[in-house]
Protein backbone atom coordinates (compact mmCIF):
# COMPACT_ATOMS: atom_id res chain seq x y z
CA UNK A 1 0.00 0.00 0.00
CA UNK A 2 1.22 3.32 -0.95
CA UNK A 3 0.00 6.25 1.27
CA UNK A 4 0.10 9.84 1.42
CA UNK A 5 0.62 12.28 4.21
CA UNK A 6 -0.66 15.99 2.82
CA UNK A 7 -0.37 18.94 5.04
CA UNK A 8 -2.45 21.98 3.65
CA UNK A 9 -1.01 25.88 4.47
CA UNK A 10 -3.72 26.22 6.69
CA UNK A 11 -2.11 23.18 9.29
CA UNK A 12 -0.71 23.90 12.63
CA UNK A 13 2.88 22.72 13.27
CA UNK A 14 3.06 20.32 9.75
CA UNK A 15 6.41 18.74 10.06
CA UNK A 16 6.17 17.69 13.12
CA UNK A 17 2.40 16.31 12.77
CA UNK A 18 3.63 14.52 9.28
CA UNK A 19 6.53 13.03 11.73
CA UNK A 20 3.81 11.54 14.10
CA UNK A 21 1.76 9.96 11.43
CA UNK A 22 4.26 9.01 9.52
CA UNK A 23 5.41 7.08 12.90
CA UNK A 24 2.52 5.46 13.45
CA UNK A 25 2.43 4.21 9.67
CA UNK A 26 5.93 2.73 9.91
CA UNK A 27 4.96 1.10 13.53
CA UNK A 28 1.57 -0.47 11.48
CA UNK A 29 3.32 -1.69 9.09
CA UNK A 30 4.12 0.63 5.96
CA UNK A 31 7.08 1.91 4.10
CA UNK A 32 5.92 3.51 0.92
CA UNK A 33 5.09 7.06 2.59
CA UNK A 34 5.45 10.06 0.74
CA UNK A 35 4.54 13.09 2.70
CA UNK A 36 4.11 17.17 1.75
CA UNK A 37 4.01 20.45 3.33
CA UNK A 38 2.43 23.25 2.37
CA UNK A 39 -0.22 20.97 0.13
CA UNK A 40 -2.07 22.63 -3.01
CA UNK A 41 -5.35 21.42 -2.74
CA UNK A 42 -5.97 21.56 -6.64
CA UNK A 43 -3.14 18.59 -6.62
CA UNK A 44 -4.99 16.29 -5.04
CA UNK A 45 -6.54 14.75 -7.84
CA UNK A 46 -3.20 14.00 -9.22
CA UNK A 47 -1.60 12.43 -5.80
CA UNK A 48 -4.77 10.21 -5.58
CA UNK A 49 -3.98 8.83 -8.86
CA UNK A 50 -0.50 7.42 -7.59
CA UNK A 51 -1.17 6.15 -4.13
CA UNK A 52 -3.83 3.64 -2.55
CA UNK A 53 -4.38 6.36 0.57
CA UNK A 54 -4.27 9.49 2.10
CA UNK A 55 -4.40 11.40 5.02
CA UNK A 56 -4.87 15.00 4.38
CA UNK A 57 -4.61 17.21 7.17
CA UNK A 58 -6.35 20.75 7.59
CA UNK A 59 -9.52 19.59 5.11
CA UNK A 60 -11.89 18.36 7.54
CA UNK A 61 -14.13 21.76 8.08
CA UNK A 62 -13.68 23.41 5.18
CA UNK A 63 -16.43 23.07 2.40
CA UNK A 64 -13.54 24.01 -0.77
CA UNK A 65 -11.28 21.31 0.40
CA UNK A 66 -14.06 18.57 1.10
CA UNK A 67 -14.97 19.22 -1.99
CA UNK A 68 -12.21 18.59 -3.96
CA UNK A 69 -11.56 15.49 -1.75
CA UNK A 70 -15.56 14.27 -2.57
CA UNK A 71 -14.23 14.99 -6.48
CA UNK A 72 -11.18 13.11 -6.39
CA UNK A 73 -13.25 9.91 -4.96
CA UNK A 74 -15.90 10.60 -7.50
CA UNK A 75 -18.70 11.58 -4.60
CA UNK A 76 -20.62 14.79 -4.07
CA UNK A 77 -20.95 15.89 -0.89
CA UNK A 78 -23.48 16.64 1.93
CA UNK A 79 -23.96 18.19 4.92
CA UNK A 80 -23.38 15.01 7.42
CA UNK A 81 -26.31 14.29 9.98
CA UNK A 82 -24.07 12.79 12.86
CA UNK A 83 -21.20 15.15 12.24
CA UNK A 84 -23.75 18.37 12.21
CA UNK A 85 -24.56 17.09 15.70
CA UNK A 86 -21.70 16.64 17.02
CA UNK A 87 -20.70 20.83 16.04
CA UNK A 88 -23.78 21.97 17.88
CA UNK A 89 -23.23 19.89 20.69
CA UNK A 90 -19.38 21.30 21.14
CA UNK A 91 -21.14 24.85 21.07
CA UNK A 92 -24.23 23.84 22.96
CA UNK A 93 -22.91 26.16 25.90
CA UNK A 94 -21.79 28.85 23.74
CA UNK A 95 -23.47 32.34 24.03
CA UNK A 96 -22.97 32.53 20.25
CA UNK A 97 -22.70 30.40 17.41
CA UNK A 98 -20.71 30.56 14.16
CA UNK A 99 -22.35 32.58 11.33
CA UNK A 100 -21.73 28.96 9.31
CA UNK A 101 -22.39 25.95 11.44
CA UNK A 102 -23.41 23.74 9.15
CA UNK A 103 -20.25 24.09 6.85
CA UNK A 104 -18.12 22.71 9.55
CA UNK A 105 -19.84 19.31 9.22
CA UNK A 106 -19.75 19.14 5.67
CA UNK A 107 -18.19 15.72 4.22
CA UNK A 108 -18.36 13.38 0.92
CA UNK A 109 -21.43 11.31 0.39
CA UNK A 110 -21.09 7.96 2.78
CA UNK A 111 -18.49 9.00 4.74
CA UNK A 112 -17.28 7.94 8.00
CA UNK A 113 -17.15 10.30 11.03
CA UNK A 114 -14.63 10.61 13.85
CA UNK A 115 -15.94 12.80 16.77
CA UNK A 116 -13.15 15.42 17.86
CA UNK A 117 -13.08 16.06 21.45
CA UNK A 118 -10.67 18.79 21.38
CA UNK A 119 -12.34 20.72 18.88
CA UNK A 120 -15.65 21.45 16.99
CA UNK A 121 -14.63 20.33 13.90
CA UNK A 122 -14.94 16.69 13.17
CA UNK A 123 -12.41 14.08 11.37
CA UNK A 124 -14.05 11.93 8.68
CA UNK A 125 -12.56 9.23 6.01
CA UNK A 126 -14.43 8.37 2.76
CA UNK A 127 -14.15 5.21 0.12
CA UNK A 128 -13.57 5.89 -3.81
CA UNK A 129 -17.03 4.41 -5.73
CA UNK A 130 -14.38 3.32 -8.44
CA UNK A 131 -11.61 1.56 -6.05
CA UNK A 132 -10.69 0.30 -2.55
CA UNK A 133 -8.79 3.85 -2.03
CA UNK A 134 -9.58 6.34 0.70
CA UNK A 135 -8.98 9.88 1.94
CA UNK A 136 -8.76 10.40 5.52
CA UNK A 137 -9.24 13.91 6.55
CA UNK A 138 -8.78 15.84 9.80
CA UNK A 139 -8.77 19.61 11.21
CA UNK A 140 -5.63 21.82 10.98
CA UNK A 141 -4.53 21.21 14.89
CA UNK A 142 -1.79 18.81 15.62
CA UNK A 143 -3.69 17.57 18.61
CA UNK A 144 -7.02 17.25 16.93
CA UNK A 145 -5.47 15.38 13.75
CA UNK A 146 -3.19 12.99 16.36
CA UNK A 147 -6.13 11.63 17.86
CA UNK A 148 -8.62 11.65 14.65
CA UNK A 149 -5.63 9.21 13.58
CA UNK A 150 -5.61 7.46 17.02
CA UNK A 151 -9.05 7.14 17.28
CA UNK A 152 -9.97 6.37 14.29
CA UNK A 153 -8.57 6.68 10.60
CA UNK A 154 -5.65 4.13 12.01
CA UNK A 155 -8.40 1.28 12.38
CA UNK A 156 -8.14 1.29 8.37
CA UNK A 157 -4.85 0.98 8.12
CA UNK A 158 -4.55 -1.63 11.08
CA UNK A 159 -7.02 -3.52 9.27
CA UNK A 160 -5.07 -3.96 5.88
CA UNK A 161 -1.70 -4.60 8.08
CA UNK A 162 -3.52 -7.70 9.74
CA UNK A 163 -2.35 -5.44 13.29
CA UNK A 164 -5.14 -6.27 15.50
CA UNK A 165 -3.48 -5.62 18.44
CA UNK A 166 -2.06 -2.60 20.07
CA UNK A 167 -1.22 -0.88 23.31
CA UNK A 168 0.36 2.25 24.30
CA UNK A 169 2.20 2.80 27.41
CA UNK A 170 4.54 5.90 28.75
CA UNK A 171 7.49 5.17 31.50
CA UNK A 172 8.51 8.55 32.96
CA UNK A 173 12.53 8.81 33.05
CA UNK A 174 14.37 11.33 34.58
CA UNK A 175 17.08 12.77 32.27
CA UNK A 176 17.57 15.57 29.81
CA UNK A 177 15.01 15.98 26.80
CA UNK A 178 18.04 15.39 24.04
CA UNK A 179 18.56 11.66 26.04
CA UNK A 180 14.94 10.48 26.23
CA UNK A 181 14.91 11.50 22.58
CA UNK A 182 17.63 9.34 21.65
CA UNK A 183 16.38 6.34 23.82
CA UNK A 184 13.35 6.91 21.90
CA UNK A 185 15.11 6.80 18.43
CA UNK A 186 17.13 3.66 19.34
CA UNK A 187 13.38 1.56 20.31
CA UNK A 188 12.42 2.78 16.91
CA UNK A 189 15.51 0.90 15.50
CA UNK A 190 15.76 -1.70 17.42
CA UNK A 191 12.22 -2.97 17.77
CA UNK A 192 9.60 -3.58 15.01
CA UNK A 193 5.76 -2.40 14.93
CA UNK A 194 6.84 0.49 17.39
CA UNK A 195 6.03 3.69 17.10
CA UNK A 196 8.56 5.84 20.29
CA UNK A 197 7.87 9.56 21.22
CA UNK A 198 7.95 11.98 23.86
CA UNK A 199 3.92 12.35 24.95
CA UNK A 200 2.97 15.24 26.91
CA UNK A 201 -0.33 14.16 26.90
CA UNK A 202 0.74 11.18 29.39
CA UNK A 203 2.79 13.48 31.97
CA UNK A 204 2.42 12.73 35.35
CA UNK A 205 5.29 16.01 36.44
CA UNK A 206 7.06 13.41 37.05
CA UNK A 207 10.39 12.98 34.61
CA UNK A 208 9.58 12.65 30.82
CA UNK A 209 7.27 10.84 29.32
CA UNK A 210 8.83 8.58 27.21
CA UNK A 211 5.53 6.86 25.08
CA UNK A 212 5.67 3.89 23.32
CA UNK A 213 2.59 2.50 20.72
CA UNK A 214 2.97 -0.79 20.07
CA UNK A 215 1.13 -3.45 17.45
CA UNK A 216 0.95 -6.84 16.39
CA UNK A 217 -0.74 -9.12 14.84
CA UNK A 218 -1.36 -11.34 18.40
CA UNK A 219 -1.31 -11.01 21.56
CA UNK A 220 1.57 -13.17 22.38
CA UNK A 221 3.73 -11.34 19.76
CA UNK A 222 2.56 -7.66 21.41
CA UNK A 223 3.45 -8.68 25.17
CA UNK A 224 7.06 -9.91 23.71
CA UNK A 225 7.34 -6.49 22.14
CA UNK A 226 6.45 -4.85 25.22
CA UNK A 227 8.94 -6.75 26.98
CA UNK A 228 11.53 -6.74 24.74
CA UNK A 229 10.99 -2.54 24.96
CA UNK A 230 11.03 -2.18 28.62
CA UNK A 231 14.41 -4.22 28.61
CA UNK A 232 16.19 -1.83 26.22
CA UNK A 233 14.63 1.49 28.21
CA UNK A 234 16.42 -0.09 31.73
CA UNK A 235 19.68 -0.68 29.87
CA UNK A 236 19.95 2.32 28.00
CA UNK A 237 18.24 4.60 30.83
CA UNK A 238 21.44 2.88 32.65
CA UNK A 239 24.21 3.62 30.13
CA UNK A 240 23.33 6.82 30.42
CA UNK A 241 23.28 7.88 33.58
CA UNK A 242 19.42 8.45 33.74
CA UNK A 243 16.52 7.21 36.06
CA UNK A 244 12.95 5.10 35.52
CA UNK A 245 10.58 6.94 38.22
CA UNK A 246 8.87 3.90 39.23
CA UNK A 247 5.01 3.11 39.99
CA UNK A 248 4.17 5.14 36.58
CA UNK A 249 2.41 2.45 34.65
CA UNK A 250 -0.52 4.11 31.97
CA UNK A 251 -1.65 0.91 29.41
CA UNK A 252 -4.11 1.55 26.90
CA UNK A 253 -5.09 -1.48 25.22
CA UNK A 254 -7.11 -2.21 21.34
CA UNK A 255 -8.03 -4.57 19.20
CA UNK A 256 -10.12 -4.62 16.41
Amino acid sequence: MKIAILALPNVERPSELIGWLKGYLEAIGFSDIIAEENFAIENLQSVFQEVDAIIIAGAAGNPRFVSAIAGALGLGTEVNVEALELVQGYYMDSASLPSRLEDMAVMPEFSYVIPNERGPVPSFVAFSLLSEKFIAATPPRFEESIEAFEKGIQDFFRETAGKKYSVTFSIDVECPVSTAEEIASIIRREVKNVFSRLDGRFSTGRGLPLTFTVYSSNPEELSELVEKIEGIVKQKTREKGARIIEKHAEYMEESL
